[in-house]
């Protein structure tokens, strides 16, 4: 253990920089703009335990909720314009747009084309990227829905009239409802009832040739007789959506199918309808079917303009309020439609966001950056306290590391040396120079045994019959396999005492660097008159950290100090019990006798 051990000790510790500086290379590599500072993944969970979406589902738009619980509204701009989305290789920008983003509440909507969700697993995701004050804004309202959204309504507006959010840009002409009111998602509009109604003009992007996608959220103030949500009717050709009774229903055409459950008042559901020619015409309720009907085999063409909350000349009033519409020209799956309640829904299972990481472009995360920000302020005294935490651990390490070799090589060695020990006729048939054993301590406890035997044979009178060893003889053949035994025992547990010291001196030494940390911290603050938590924290994270190093050391090592005494019992075991058959088969065979 001595020779060259200070070498080896210092060739262990550049290696463990060495692979530390590798890892934290690799993780730097995965940044996707070293201009954004800070970043968070946020993970999709379509299993049984999360939205139970069993199919695969494309250009889905998803709504991400931030929140002071989940979201550092401080690292980004003030109107979160550096915000962006990225797919979950780390390579690809996503199409977004904000809704709203509120600081001061700490609250924001936003919307994210996602490309694609797998059915049936957890494994996809994507990344939101903020933290860069010089650059602009990337929102792409328009890019956030594919071709066959033809129109979304948020109703977020607090006056005016509802803008469309898609491309196509179907502003709503009139509207009478009353805008700005609380709602599932930030804020909706409230339908008083007669002569409440939003208006849209027909356009081209309401061709509904191949089937349409109605959707809304819906909160009825009380149960209502044939309550539109949504009309499109010109006297001849009609499409309608609306609540009868409490029931849901939708009449396209000729076809006509109502919902299997009410609709509870004063409570948010979500309403979806689908028509699809020539097949069917279903109602979803909170993303499940609750009803269906044959379809015909075309979809009616209305001339006059759309109307939600009512129909066109304000008759069959809702009553109550709605937010999110949105109709699209072509027929939405119903996992896709699964997908948008979930990631709409207050109580969705959807999404799930991940911790902050944080860096200057370095990719790394909450945790790292903090550790840095913590060295930043340990002092002189610090380091040196921790240096030598570190020190310790490592001269441990490199001694449990050379004692598990040398146990694994004794008990190996000491097994094929019992196995020929017990086959020999006679107990000294062994060679005592044999190199076979030379791991063995058992075989050197052999060898001191077989050396005092020819000792004695030396000694004895060659003109004398030899009758055998006396007591006394095999008295001093015990004692020298008992030193022996000790000798081995005491090169077991050499250096040993460096992992006993770290057990119990790493502690106290990181123990001491706080104090005196804390102590140091709390004397400039009487000198300088100014206490607070900005001036106190880093001192005390700072001092802290010793004792962090302390227990780094303590408690790694009281753990393989442990195993190691475990393991040379029994090689301390094994030896007791060789040199008493040893000794008896000595006495047997080369004794006095009786």
């Amino acid at each position: 253990m001595g020779k060259g051990m200070w070498k080896r000790v210092a060739g262990f510790t550049g290696a463990l920089l060495l692979l530390t500086l590798v890892i934290g290379q690799s993780r730097a590599d995965a940044w996707w703009d070293a201009k954004w500072q800070f970043r968070k993944k946020i993970s999709f969970d379509t299993t049984d335990k999360g939205a139970a979406i069993k199919e695969n589902v494309t250009d889905v738009p998803v709504l991400v909720r931030l929140h002071t619980g989940n979201f550092a509204f401080d690292n980004a701009k003030p109107d979160g314009s550096d915000i962006r989305f990225v797919a979950s290789d780390d390579k690809m920008p996503l199409k977004f747009h904000i809704e709203s983003f509120d600081p001061k509440k700490q609250i924001a909507l936003v919307w994210v084309r996602v490309p694609q969700l797998a059915g049936g697993a957890a494994s996809d995701s994507v990344w939101l990227y903020y933290g860069n004050s010089s650059t602009q804004a990337g929102a792409d309202s328009g890019g956030s829905y594919d071709a066959g959204q033809a129109l979304v309504l948020h109703l977020a507006e607090a006056d005016g009239t509802p803008k469309d959010a898609t491309a196509y840009a179907n502003h709503a002409a009139e509207s009478t409802a009353k805008l700005g009111a609380p709602s599932v998602i930030g804020s909706g509009a409230a339908f008083a009832g007669s002569g409440s109604k939003v208006v849209v003009k027909r356009a081209p992007s309401f061709n509904f040739g191949k089937g349409f996608t109605f959707s809304a959220w819906v909160k009825p103030a009380q149960p209502q007789a044939d309550a539109r949500l949504f009309s499109w009717d010109d006297g001849k050709q009609a499409i309608a959506v609306g609540i009868n009774g409490g029931r849901a229903y939708a009449r396209v055409g000729t076809a006509q199918a109502s919902a299997s459950a009410d609709i509870p008042a004063q409570a948010w559901h979500h309403v979806a309808v689908t028509a699809e020619p020539g097949k069917k015409l279903t109602i979803y309720l909170d993303g499940k079917e609750s009803g269906s009907a044959a379809m015909g085999a075309a979809i009616p063409s209305p001339a006059a303009e759309l109307a939600f909350g009512a129909n066109l000349a304000g008759q069959n009033p809702f009553v109550g309020e709605l937010d999110e519409l949105q109709l699209a020209s072509v027929v939405r799956p119903a996992n896709w439609l699964a997908a948008t309640v979930n990631s709409q829904g207050q109580d969705g299972k959807l999404m799930t966001y991940g911790q902050e990481e944080a860096g200057k472009g370095g990719g790394e995360d909450l945790t790292i950056h903090l550790i840095k920000v913590i060295a930043k302020s340990v002092t002189l005294d610090g380091w040196v306290v921790i240096g030598i935490c570190v020190f310790m651990l490592t001269l441990a390490t490199y001694v449990f590391i050379r004692k598990f070799v040398a146990l694994q090589k004794i008990n190996r060695a000491n097994r094929e040396f019992t196995d020929s020990f017990e086959n020999l006729a006679d107990p000294l048939g062994l060679d005592a120079e044999s190199e076979d054993y030379e791991h063995s301590s058992l075989f050197r406890i052999y060898r001191a045994g077989y050396n005092e035997i020819a000792r004695w044979t030396e000694r004895q009178h060659p003109e004398t019959e030899t009758k055998g060893m006396s007591r006394a003889a095999i008295s001093i053949f015990e004692t020298v396999l008992d030193r022996a035994s000790v000798r081995e025992s005491q090169e077991l547990n050499s250096w040993l005492i460096v992992m006993t010291l770290g057990i119990s001196g790493g502690p106290f030494l990181g123990l001491l660097g706080t104090v005196w940390g804390v102590m140091n911290t709390f004397g400039g603050l009487a000198e300088s008159g100014e206490a607070n938590l900005s001036a106190i924290a880093p001192g005390v994270a700072s001092a802290l950290a010793c004792t962090l190093f302390g227990l780094l050391v303590a408690i790694p090592a009281l753990f393989a100090y442990t195993y190691l005494m475990n393991r040379m019992k029994k090689v301390y075991a094994d030896t007791r019990l060789f040199i008493d058959e040893f000794t008896g088969k000595i006495e047997e065979a080369y004794g006095e006798g009786e």
